[in-house]
């Protein structure tokens, strides 16, 4: 059953491609399709690159839409059009809204999920409020709008947080608090201090996932990272990453995960489904392979 459940969200990202390569007249593997794919994935998947870490020591983070937009506001009212000050900006406001989750979970202990949510909140409403009464537009992210841009970001964040979740203790620690935050404290590891790193972490990415949401759409609108958190989330259950974290949580499930969403959306739409129709699929899909892969040894102690 464990090899059936990491072999599941790879074999279904395989059916997915071989099925709507086939059965979509050549439109699926279209240069301008598979450019479209990129876009719009790489924003979910760098966010759920940072979101991994938040999850693998079993928490959930319901702030990334809200503090996308939040990022992108609060940069805009500071600096204007200014596109390079904008960004250090949406990665600054990234950070903070990372630590403020932080803190309010283990300096306050209120539920990291709750946390988020207020962030969600405040940063969709502010979204809204600034953009009834105010056109923002990044004019000059409109020259960086192109497929290699993301997919060199993509790659980038792909590999550190590769390096930082295998290769160091900010994973390997997430993955041991995850699976039992006692132990964890008992074997002499600070639980607040790496819960915090996971968050500011996470915070990066949504800074980052801000700057890309401008660069694919210059306009700063009521609307701006609307689903982000939803997306996400749906993602790394998608690939495997199971709910509670714990030692069997891989960051590859953020890449897998986020390419069998937006494969599996993009080939209903191409072939021509109603709205309501494509929704009612993804929501079966999704089911049957998070009930399939899903890891239910969340108990299990990492000796």
């Amino acid at each position: 059953m464990e090899k059936l459940r990491k072999i599941i969200p790879v074999a279904g990202l395989l059916i997915i491609f071989i099925i709507f390569s086939f059965t979509t007249g050549g439109m699926f593997l279209k240069w301008n399709n598979i450019q479209n794919l990129i876009a719009q994935s790489s924003i979910t998947m760098v966010a759920a690159i940072g979101t991994a870490f938040v999850m693998t020591h079993n928490n959930l983070d319901f702030s990334l839409g809200g503090a996308c937009a939040l990022c992108c506001v609060l940069s805009y009212l500071i600096v204007g059009n200014n596109l390079w000050l904008f960004f250090i900006l949406c990665f600054v406001f990234g950070v903070l809204c990372g630590l403020f989750s932080a803190v309010l979970h283990v300096k306050g202990e209120v539920p990291a999920f709750i946390a988020g949510m207020c962030l969600m909140f405040a940063g969709r409403g502010l979204a809204q409020s600034v953009a009834a009464g105010k056109t923002m537009m990044i004019t000059q992210a409109a020259k960086l709008n192109n497929v290699w841009f993301f997919v060199g970001v993509l790659v980038a964040v792909l590999l550190v947080g590769y390096f930082l979740y295998n290769y160091t203790k900010i994973g390997k620690y997430q993955k041991l608090i995850g699976t039992n935050p006692k132990a964890a404290e008992l074997s002499g590891i600070s639980v607040g201090k790496y819960k915090t790193i996971a968050f500011v972490i996470s915070g990066v990415t949504i800074g980052i996932a801000a700057c890309l949401t401008i660069i694919r759409s210059p306009s700063i609108v009521g609307a701006t990272g609307t689903n982000l958190e939803t997306n996400v989330l749906l993602a790394l259950s998608l690939g495997g990453l199971s709910m509670t974290g714990g030692s069997s949580s891989k960051i590859r499930t953020a890449v897998i995960g986020t390419l069998i969403f937006f494969m599996l959306n993009n080939g209903l739409t191409l072939w021509g489904l109603d709205p309501n129709l494509v929704d009612i699929i993804k929501a079966i899909f999704f089911l049957g392979t998070v009930a399939i892969s899903i890891d239910r040894s969340q108990h299990d102690v990492i000796v």
